[in-house]
């Protein structure tokens, strides 16, 4: 029976554990969008604190639009590249496989179509680059208000081409660039896809919208599954240990050929590996939790192991 503590393979590449760091901002992007010292030391002492996987804050695959003071990660450029190394091999010291997100800001969304076909060769090469890092995958996300969410979103997307409409289209650039890392890459480098299971607002994503989505993405190469609430939904939402696992468990009712991760579990340890152990989700993914605390998992396993 697997626990909080028992490994998991994906693709071939083994994470110790099922804890799980959530795509959340460390505070040190520059504006350059270089990895800087203190990044790296930031991503290394979580790694450090013995969590099993990594999912990094944003890189951005094309320049945001007004560079001058606004921070970020940048992942598309190969000079970008040496230093994401060093971050990936500051966390794989310690045996922490990491997934480097790939984001867009939300403005590209109101591209032409043929901007949007380009979008997706910048996606890929960005993808390309973080595999030259060293990094075990990347992950794209319809969740945090980048250009995938406001495409895949019915109420965020407004478009009356082959972008817009029904899903299949709300899906198409998701899909491309997706199958075009899985192509250019190849099968042992993870795509993880993190989707919203609910919007909570009239004409959002749903259940079984999301349910088709988590789906789709894994036939065309996905290999994990993050599931949250979108940003900025749900904030008066009653938030107890555990409150958001059974929206991560309707998705992974439908897709039991991947890995789950589900959030919610307020730092409670016991409650962590109790959801793994009963099958409600796979991984547990904690934000603030590590923020505060980067040692939550070695105490994990000592309260677990005892």
């Amino acid at each position: 029976m697997a626990d909080l503590l028992s490994s998991l393979t994906i693709a071939g590449k083994v994470l110790s554990n099922r804890m799980v760091m959530a795509p959340t901002p460390s505070g040190f992007a520059s504006a350059d969008g270089f990895v800087s010292a203190d990044l790296i030391a930031y991503y290394a002492r979580r790694a450090q604190g013995g969590v099993g996987l990594i999912l990094s804050e944003p890189l951005l695959v094309v320049p945001p639009a007004h560079t001058e003071g606004l921070n970020h990660l940048g992942g598309y450029a190969d000079a970008f590249v040496p230093r994401l190394r060093q971050l990936v091999g500051a966390v794989h010291a310690h045996h922490t496989r990491l997934l480097l997100s790939l984001e867009c800001p939300t403005e590209n969304a109101a591209l032409s179509s043929a901007a949007l076909s380009a979008l997706r060769e910048q996606f890929i090469l960005a993808a390309w680059r973080t595999h030259c890092a060293g990094a075990d995958g990347v992950l794209l996300s319809s969740a945090d208000g980048g250009v995938l969410h406001s495409l895949i979103s019915p109420s965020r997307n407004h478009r009356h081409d082959s972008y817009g409409g029904d899903l299949a289209n709300r899906m198409r650039l998701a899909l491309e660039v997706i199958e075009g890392i899985r192509t250019w890459i190849g099968p042992r480098f993870i795509i993880g896809f993190r989707l919203p299971a609910e919007e909570f607002c009239v004409g959002g994503m749903g259940m079984q919208d999301a349910r088709v989505v988590a789906r789709r993405v894994i036939a065309a190469g996905v290999k994990i599954l993050d599931v949250t609430v979108a940003v900025g939904d749900a904030l008066t939402l009653a938030r107890f240990p555990g409150w958001a696992v059974p929206l991560a468990n309707g998705i992974k009712r439908v897709t039991p050929e991947v890995p789950v991760i589900g959030f919610g579990v307020q730092g409670d340890h016991h409650v962590a590996d109790s959801l793994i152990r009963d099958g409600s989700i796979d991984l547990v993914a904690l934000d603030h939790t590590l923020r505060y605390n980067p040692d939550w998992p070695h105490r994990a396993q000592d309260l677990l192991d005892g």
